[in-house]
């Protein structure tokens, strides 16, 4: 049996909402022949997952940066903890640990950053790591004294406050403990995305010479970006950030031997971010044609849109709601139905607002999660999308598969997946969207014919078995490589640790 060690970030199995989850758990369940281990990094403590896992799941790590900064209160590898402790002496820390982190912090905020070189300093960082007690470590003064003099020697970066550099070394202080997990040893490294979880992967493949292949939904750079923009304020923060960033993605591009987008127009942001072209090649998301299907269903005869989206400010749902105000200035009893829940508190206030100040409790319905969007699509005459990115979003193309009339914002893969059988508008644009909106609500012949065309077209070209069959045939041709593309088995790279008690 193929053993796949297969990689997320705040997805299956811990969180069973959004498109990466529903890739994941469609990718292992229809791999009984596959053997997986899945490492998967938490961000997020409001998981909301209750899968039963299948039989072929052989282990589970759910490593969580946050709450804690001890790692072994959520997983053990099977060594003592407190030996690792004791033999995590000063000694060690300024000899060995911090001259490794020296050089990775230069490394990893350089403007010419070396990937095969930082590749390198991950490996050996894990190494370390493993053997010591990493707890201790990032929580050493001259650790924190190392990572500020790096940041006050930078012209740029030095105009970070006090405060706001501690914020960012506390955040890769937790987010780098995970170079302290031992994983087993597999045929298959798969990660789901190009950022700090798939570090491990670059470590994994270096130290055991397995295959590496990297699937991008939405192109981490790209994502993150927008949140630096969104959240940060300090011009300083978002250049370290978007350098660190960059960084990461060359080192994860220039690892993996292959590099799997879920769309063409992923491949033109990882091309220019460095991945070589020749290992790129798209595989596009693919849904279950029997539960995705036309359906007949109780519906209510006032006009209905509907839109299947988490409640989240990448998902622009302000646009959603404007949109649907100007909707009604034609459409006196049209009703807009928002079937998707939230972890973003605030941004879910702020739309309640906007639905309150623009008078459409009776138009604009939060329906909150739910586990049957094959119905809730069903009930629309209409389906809306109004996200600011996206990658191949599975909703857009659950709702082809339902047979339904689109009209969606012109981001990532959406323009792939309809290609005529549904309406482009521009994204933050609420008066486009209105506009589509109410040409599909208006105009019937339009609407059928879309209907038609969006059912042929998912049913040709995204069913869960065609892109399982590809991501089959992708791991066949993996096995055959033989070791890594980049650097060399760990007792080659680097002397090995000296365990000292």
């Amino acid at each position: 049996m193929r053993r796949v060690l297969l990689i997320n970030w705040d997805s299956y199995p811990h969180v069973a909402s959004g498109g990466v989850s529903t890739w994941a758990r469609g990718l292992v369940e229809n791999m009984p022949d596959c053997e997986f281990t899945i490492f998967n990094q938490l961000s997020n403590p409001n998981s909301n997952s209750t899968l039963r896992l299948p039989p072929n799941v052989k282990r589970v790590i759910g490593m969580p940066v946050f709450g804690t900064t001890r790692l072994e209160e959520f997983f053990t590898d099977g060594s003592a903890l407190l030996p690792r402790i004791r033999r995590t002496t000063d000694s060690v820390i300024v000899k060995r640990f911090l001259p490794l982190y020296k050089a990775f912090l230069e490394s990893i905020l350089a403007d010419t950053c070396d990937p095969d070189r930082l590749a390198q300093l991950v490996l050996e960082l894990h190494n370390f790591l493993t053997v010591y007690d990493s707890k201790k470590c990032f929580e050493h003064p001259l650790t924190w004294d190392v990572f500020l003099e790096r940041v006050t020697e930078d012209p740029l970066y030095k105009e970070m406050k006090l405060r706001e550099a501690l914020t960012n070394y506390h955040v890769l202080q937790r987010s780098m403990q995970v170079l302290s997990v031992k994983l087993p040893k597999v045929d298959i490294i798969h990660s789901s995305l190009a950022w700090l979880p798939s570090l491990l992967g670059v470590s994994a493949k270096m130290e055991n010479g397995s295959s590496f292949l990297l699937t991008e939904h939405g192109v981490a750079f790209r994502e993150l970006l927008l949140y630096y923009n969104t959240f940060l304020y300090s011009e300083a923060s978002k250049l370290f950030w978007t350098v660190f960033t960059h960084n990461v993605v060359r080192t994860i591009y220039n690892s993996a031997d292959m590099i799997i987008p879920v769309c063409r127009a992923n491949t033109t942001w990882e091309t220019k971010l460095g991945a070589d072209p020749s290992k790129v090649r798209v595989i596009y998301n693919g849904v279950d044609t029997e539960r995705f299907r036309p359906m007949e269903v109780a519906k209510d005869p006032r006009p209905t849109v509907v839109s299947v989206a988490r409640i989240s400010v990448f998902k622009d749902i302000i646009a959603l709601i404007q949109a649907s105000d100007r909707v009604r200035q034609s459409v006196k009893n049209v009703r807009c139905l928002l079937y998707g829940d939230s972890t973003e508190p605030e941004y879910y206030e702020r739309c309640a607002e906007a639905v309150k100040n623009l008078h459409l409790e009776d138009t604009f319905y939060f329906m909150g999660g739910t586990k049957e969007p094959e119905k809730a699509y069903a009930t629309g005459d209409v389906v809306a999308f109004s996200s600011i990115t996206e990658g191949f979003p599975f909703a857009v193309i659950e709702a082809m598969a339902c047979g339904k009339a689109i009209v969606a914002t012109d981001v990532g893969g959406v323009s792939e997946a309809l290609e005529g059988c549904g309406l482009l508008v521009k994204s933050r644009s609420s008066h486009d969207l209105s506009e589509g909106i109410l040409r599909l609500l208006n105009e019937g012949g339009l609407r059928h014919d879309m209907e038609r065309a969006s059912l042929a077209r998912a049913s040709k070209e995204f069913s869960l078995g065609r892109c399982i069959q590809q991501y089959r045939e992708t791991y066949d041709e993996l096995a055959h490589l033989e070791g890594a593309r980049i650097g060399r088995a760990p007792t080659e790279a680097m002397p090995q640790l000296m365990v000292t008690a």
